[in-house]
């Protein structure tokens, strides 16, 4: 079968684009061609996908607004041009047989955002034309008489689907995220210990763990108005991604707690934060299914998320996690992390977290996309 695969961003560190890669290498194992479309420059990203995986560059002009709608265009252009293939897209691009919707509904994120903006901000975002493009093009999509099926990344993304849209269920096909089992594993208590240390806390002091870019939607604002409460001051708390590190430097100063709170930065490989934490921590305002709540579970430690993460379905509260309803829960948040200081290494909790995402691989991941692919060619 001759597929294609459509995100702009092939060589970014996002979600998104670790699931493109793992699909195109996976797709090809399987014996088909495939071939992806995206806006990078060719060297750097065929560099990325490998040799026997095709990159096809879309051309792109003007700011974020104006690369959505001709991106869109011009995909659909160079898709005519290649002749007759399934297409998956990653992107909101009208007009594709299947659609990855793993970032979500704009819509759904917009309306989450909104409560926690100031009144100009909301105003902003009401009148911009970047989120009225975006909502154009998701709502194209899902009209569009060519699209066969979507595949949500979640339960919650199905059902938003359903309910913003009106898409028939039977066309959404549940596919979540796959697991890396080389690098998302459990460590024994003496090696998480050590790594521990290593990483520079000591080997018995509670590590509260915040992964993600975006500080705000991912809610580090109230982690560290709860973190600064607990009762337990010898926690520390470590950040990991990008941000504005200086304004959340000065935050926990205003806390008492910056000698306790690292910032570590962008960084390439996540799985030893996670082995070496007692609780994860992501107070998202909107996540479809957070690829670092799945690490996290895999690596055997327990998260704190939202009900607005997709991912928040693998958490069985006071098992493996705590699910709270509103990302700006303070109270309910300090008591999560209060209870995972004291409880975070049980082996109990270590082994409900691993066995939570026992099933999620990308090999499952990659197969279950193969019979949506057939059905939408076929």
């Amino acid at each position: 079968m001759k597929i294609a695969l459509i995100r702009q961003r092939v060589t970014a560190p996002g979600g998104a684009e670790t699931t493109l890669g793992y699909l195109a290498r996976g797709l090809v194992a399987a014996g088909h061609d495939v071939a992806v479309y995206g806006t990078e420059n060719a060297p750097g990203a065929q560099a990325a996908l490998g040799p026997k995986i095709a990159y096809v560059r879309v051309p792109v002009w003007g700011g974020k607004t104006l690369r959505l709608l001709s991106f869109a265009l011009n995909t659909r252009r160079r898709l005519r041009q290649a002749g007759p293939q399934v297409g998956l897209s990653l992107e909101r691009v009208p007009g594709i047989q299947v659609y990855r919707a793993g970032d979500g509904c704009h819509r759904e994120w917009l309306t989450r955002r909104a409560p926690y903006l100031s009144s100009p901000a909301r105003a902003a975002q009401s009148f911009s034309l970047f989120h009225q493009v975006m909502l154009m093009l998701e709502e194209r999509l899902f009209a569009h008489p060519a699209l066969v099926r979507v595949i949500a990344n979640s339960r919650q993304v199905r059902e938003e689907i359903f309910r913003l849209y009106g898409l028939d269920p039977a066309r959404i096909r549940v596919i979540y995220n796959g697991l890396d089992r080389e690098r998302f594993h459990p460590l024994d208590a003496a090696a998480a210990a050590a790594l521990r240390t290593r990483l520079g806390a000591p080997a018995e002091v509670p590590v509260v763990l915040f992964v993600g870019s975006g500080f705000e939607r991912k809610g580090l604002p109230y982690l560290f108005q709860a973190f600064g409460s607990l009762k337990d001051k010898a926690g520390h708390l470590w950040v990991v991604g990008k941000g504005n590190v200086a304004l959340y430097r000065q935050a926990a100063a205003g806390l008492g707690v910056a000698d306790r709170v690292r910032f570590w930065g962008p960084v390439t490989e996540t799985a030893p934060f996670y082995q070496a934490a007692t609780v994860l921590a992501l107070p998202t305002l909107y996540d479809p299914c957070s690829n670092v709540v799945l690490e996290a579970l895999a690596c055997g430690t327990p998260a704190v998320t939202t009900a607005a993460n997709g991912a928040a379905e693998f958490i069985t509260p006071g098992e493996n996690g705590v699910i709270l309803m509103r990302p700006d829960d303070v109270a309910g948040l300090g008591d999560a992390l209060a209870t995972f200081h004291a409880r975070g290494r049980d082996p109990e909790v270590r082994r409900a977290a691993a066995q939570a995402v026992a099933e999620l691989s990308w090999e499952r991941t990659v197969a279950q996309t193969l019979e949506v692919l057939h059905e939408a060619g076929s």
